[in-house]
């Protein structure tokens, strides 16, 4: 890439307001062709309204669009992929019960002839768009069913259609944050491939050592202003990219390794299993063990287990010195335990009822009757607010208006007011920025070494683990096969003993 290039992107002077809110100011963005652009912003500084200025979702109050040397306006997220523009979201848009080729061609406007579909075409187009993506598209097949294929094909299959369609763009939305770290290398032979065809990929992500490893250029909003503008990678140092990002430097211990807790301890979780498996690695008051491994390894299965939202057989395990068997959430709840999910639709937050009630929903001293006892809980809440710092537009608003970090603030905030004995955290700080990462880095040693709850938590960035962790255990087919603990915990080792337990050449993962 050079930079005498003409831009296959520009956004000149955006202006997006929603009401009295200012999402951007003056914003910009330079992308050309084939390259590889970093954009990257706190929670709340206007990535998702340029993402969707962008993909055609919203149109901008002011300001310039420029496709190709261009002048250009987007009605709808399809005129923007008949351009050339196409984003793949965090959360896939696929049509499961469809077949490969069909989700592929579903957007082309030449499969569907005088009300005829036209399946030669449709694979036509999927086959070839599955070849440009090198190895990671020759082990689909275009008769497979979408809701059979791994988390990592599915968005292969998504960055297919983009390119079925010919686009010369593709936004990339936190493409990692479902994704291990195999996968996550996949997905990079995949970007790499499209750049090197002259597709202009745009990689929006919190993660750094993926900005680092994979993008040519940055560019940072800041409270909707652009204050990076397409620096190349290698003139910008990680302390100057969080510095912009906040718009001051960030002094916290919270990277700084957590002592070992004390192993002495009582047991929270013992001997835990399903299905003739057993695991018998007891997790202690104040005690932070981490689950490392592939996907399919049983990281995620185990805590649906223990939560009691995924029951296999025979599952069982000894919880505070008793046989516990929960059959459902409500059993694992009322035992005093706690579960944050990686889809926060799923794992607590009710985006149909406000916020304050949402977090009143989940705990067990708030509620009687199901009737909740507003004159005394609604203070308590309010100070969980202030205490997970949640900035609210209204306290009547969804949860579906904050931010994806906020969102996930929220979900920690629910375990706040109870006595908590053992928390399950299945990908704590996906999608969320450095500052609210710290944040939740806080909230789970408190909960820990303040609240003396047991922690057991999944995480796909093993240098998280690394930080928090007093024991590691490497899964294999929902069972540990290593345990590492205090200075064996480093991302080298975890590594090495994932490859073994999976039987996959260190150099590749």
């Amino acid at each position: 890439m050079t930079e005498t290039k003409v831009p296959v992107l520009q956004l000149k002077n955006i202006m997006k307001a929603y009401d009295a809110n200012v999402a951007l100011k003056d914003a910009g963005l330079t992308v050309y062709p084939g390259e590889v652009h970093a954009l990257m912003g706190a929670n709340g500084a206007g990535k998702s309204t340029m993402i969707k200025i962008i993909a055609g979702v919203h149109a901008p109050n002011s300001g310039e669009i420029i496709l190709n040397g261009e002048k250009v306006s987007f009605s709808n997220p399809k005129d923007a992929l008949r351009k050339g523009v196409a984003v793949v979201y965090q959360e896939l848009s696929l049509v499961p019960d469809l077949t490969v080729s069909e989700n592929i061609a579903i957007s082309a406007d030449n499969v569907s002839k005088k009300g005829l579909y036209d399946w030669a075409e449709a694979d036509r187009i999927a086959a070839a768009a599955l070849e440009r993506l090198g190895d990671a598209g020759r082990g689909i097949g275009l008769r497979d069913k979408v809701s059979d294929l791994r988390a990592d094909q599915m968005q292969m299959i998504e960055i297919a259609r983009a390119i079925g369609q010919d686009a010369s763009i593709i936004l990339l939305d936190e493409p990692t944050s479902s994704l291990n770290f195999e996968e996550t290398e996949n997905l990079f032979s995949v970007i790499r491939a499209l750049s090197a065809q002259g597709i202009a990929v745009i990689f929006v992500s919190h993660r750094m050592n993926e900005i680092r490893e994979i993008c040519d250029r940055i560019s940072i909003l800041r409270d909707g202003l652009l204050v990076v503008d397409g620096r190349p990678m290698d003139n910008i140092s990680d302390d100057d990219i969080v510095t912009e990002m906040l718009g001051e430097k960030l002094e916290s211990s919270s990277y700084e390794k957590l002592p070992l807790a004390e192993v002495d301890a009582h047991p929270v979780l013992l001997k835990f299993g399903f299905d003739g498996i057993e695991s018998e690695y007891a997790i202690h008051e104040g005690e932070i063990v981490g689950l490392a491994g592939l996907a399919g390894s049983g990281r995620s299965s185990v805590l649906r287990a223990i939560w009691g939202g995924d029951v296999r057989g025979d599952m069982h395990f000894e919880y505070m010195g008793a046989k516990f068997n929960p059959t459902r959430p409500a059993e694992s709840l009322k035992s005093q335990m706690a579960y944050v999910g990686e889809d926060r639709a799923v794992s607590g937050l009710f985006f149909g009822l406000p916020v304050m009630e949402t977090i009143i929903m989940g705990h067990r001293n708030l509620q009687k009757r199901f009737l909740v006892r507003e004159h005394v809980e609604m203070e308590k809440v309010r100070d969980v607010i202030d205490n997970i710092q949640i900035k609210l537009p209204s306290e009547d608003c969804s949860p579906s208006e904050l931010s994806g970090g906020n969102q996930q603030k929220l979900l920690f905030g629910r375990w706040v007011i109870d006595e908590t004995r053992l928390v399950l955290l299945d990908e704590p700080t996906r999608g969320v920025d450095v500052r609210t990462k710290e944040e939740i880095y806080q909230r789970i040693r408190y909960m820990a070494r303040e609240g003396n709850a047991g922690v057991l938590m999944v995480s796909s960035e093993l240098n998280e683990l690394v930080l928090l962790c007093d024991r590691v255990i490497i899964m294999r087919d929902g069972k540990g096969a290593n345990v590492l603990s205090g200075d064996e915990i480093t991302e080298e080792n975890m590594m090495r003993y994932i490859a073994q337990a999976e039987g996959t050449a260190v150099d590749q993962i």
